[in-house]
């Protein structure tokens, strides 16, 4: 066994200690970070787009900023939410420790109302100022997202929807700005005979950009809900009533019959059977194909500059195999522990700001999952990477890999539409049947850990694959050991017979 361990020795020092490889572990986190600070900078520079309402059936126009300005004050508390629970420091002062209309809760017309008249965003600095985290910033409010331009000097006010619709067009077009410069970015038609309901005609929305629908939606929501308080006034119920309705928010506490006794779940339980199953199948297949692609370049890189053959002089076909597989699959074992490691740490030290990651790792280790993820790991590792290392053997460069690739890559990836139903359903007919084909089996079950499949369903599905991981095992090791030194790529009528060893 030594050949085989010096092997793999080689080929896990080629990858682990390459430039290219610490440069990856240096740069995802960065990247992790850095990407979502560049969402965070992207949201705050956000364009404010410029819009105009046509209001023929009239009261229209400033119900739409009204409701605006509502949805607008609804989203800088709910900022002003997130900002106090990663700004303050528990050891001075707790989010839920400050006063009620400026602690963390529900964001309702009544919370907003009193966060307002309580001094809004200025009273709630003076109260935590003194308990901030070193370097954090000052809480700003998102800026608003919508400007409603008066239509007087562009559109004449006696002009019809339609008339006053091409008068905006070249606006809407980008061809001419409007006259305080502004860009156009939508209009709002509202005919003369809209109600609001289905016994009139409906609103329209103009925009030639299709592809941000934010206005959108929000002046459909505008709409909906002036069209909901003129419903309410025309029985009687006047507007703070209405918005009282819209506070109701009745209370649900989810529990698990699984569970002992009336206990509530809680965020650890929700990250143990949706994000850690869901998180350490990306994983899986991420880490499987990333070190199949390693093993499938270097066997071409060593086959097309004849260090196969130095290497074939000391050892083994069989022995230089082996040592290649473990070797590989000890690089892929590498890159999700650093990363574990790192999220460690991160939990250990991090403090409350690391709580986050402190429920994500107690579900991780509290279960089962790392057994599975190593056991299925190896599993799926052992099926795809025979198949890389015959189809490497066979081909003296990628072009001559990529023959052969395409149609693994399909078959690889055709069950990834069905994944949804899988998380949806763990143990529904499409899990079962995916559960069942061998080289689908290690995603399958991993998605479906924490759902307690059917223990017969797993270990029958599990015997499977074993079976068909040591049948393809030797058909592709027969492949490699015939391919390896020949100096033409064979063809593909020429691969039963590799496969028989002759």
């Amino acid at each position: 066994m030594r050949p085989v361990f010096l092997i793999a020795w080689r080929e896990y020092k080629q990858y682990v200690l390459s430039r290219g490889f610490l440069m990856f572990l240096v740069m995802f986190p960065l990247i992790v970070f850095l990407g979502a600070g560049a969402i965070g900078f992207i949201e705050s520079s956000r364009p404010t787009r410029a819009f105009v309402v046509i209001d023929g059936a009239g009261g229209y126009a400033e119900a739409i900023d009204q409701e605006i300005e509502r949805q607008q004050r609804r989203a800088a508390l709910s900022a002003w939410d997130l900002w106090v629970v990663t700004a303050l420091d528990p050891a001075k002062l707790k989010p839920d420790d400050l006063p009620a209309p400026f602690a963390p809760d529900a964001v309702t017309f009544a919370r907003i109302e009193a966060f307002e008249n309580a001094g809004g965003v200025e009273a709630g600095l003076e109260i935590v100022r003194s308990s901030l985290r070193a370097g954090i910033p000052l809480f700003r409010a998102p800026k608003g997202q919508f400007e409603r331009l008066e239509t007087g000097g562009v559109v004449d006010a006696g002009l019809s929807t339609a008339d006053a619709l091409e008068v905006l067009r070249p606006f809407l077009l980008g061809e001419r700005k409007w006259p305080d410069g502004s860009e156009l970015f939508a209009a709002v038609i509202i005919p003369s005979d809209y109600t609001g309901g289905p016994d009139g005609a409906p609103a329209q929305y103009w925009s030639k950009n299709l592809t941000d629908p934010g206005l959108e939606f929000a002046a459909g929501r505008a709409l909906t809900a002036t069209a909901r308080r003129k419903f309410a006034a025309g029985v009687g119920l006047d507007g703070a009533a209405l918005d009282a309705l819209a506070d109701v928010d009745a209370p649900v506490e989810a529990f698990d019959p699984a569970k002992a006794g009336d206990t509530v779940l809680k965020d650890a339980d929700r990250l143990r059977t949706a994000f850690i199953p869901a998180a350490l199948t990306y994983m899986l297949l991420v880490v499987v194909f990333g070190v199949g692609n390693l093993l499938l370049t270097n066997t071409i890189e060593e086959r097309s500059n004849k260090i196969v053959e130095i290497l074939l002089s000391s050892v083994t076909a069989n022995q230089l195999m082996l040592g290649k597989l473990v070797g590989i699959a000890a690089v892929g074992l590498t890159m999700p522990a650093i990363f574990l490691l790192t999220g460690g740490l991160f939990a250990v030290g991090g403090g409350d700001q690391g709580s986050a990651a402190r429920e994500a790792l107690a579900a991780l280790f509290s279960g089962h999952f790392l057994a599975i993820y190593l056991f299925y790991f190896f599993c799926a590792y052992a099926i795809f990477a025979m198949i890389f290392l015959a189809i490497g053997a066979m081909s003296n460069s990628l072009q001559d890999a990529q023959s052969y690739m395409g149609p693994v890559m399909i078959l690889v990836f055709a069950p990834l539409p069905f994944m949804p139903m899988v998380f949806q359903s763990p143990n529904g007919l499409v899990a079962t049947i995916l559960t069942w084909i061998p080289i689908y089996t290690p995603y399958a079950v991993m998605m479906r850990a924490a759902a307690d499949p059917p223990i017969w369903e797993i270990i029958g599905a599990t015997c499977l694959m074993l079976a068909f991981a040591i049948f393809l095992a030797r058909i592709m090791g027969r492949v490699f050991r015939s391919a390896i030194l020949r100096s033409a790529p064979p063809k593909a009528k020429d691969l039963v017979r590799l496969a028989s060893g002759e």
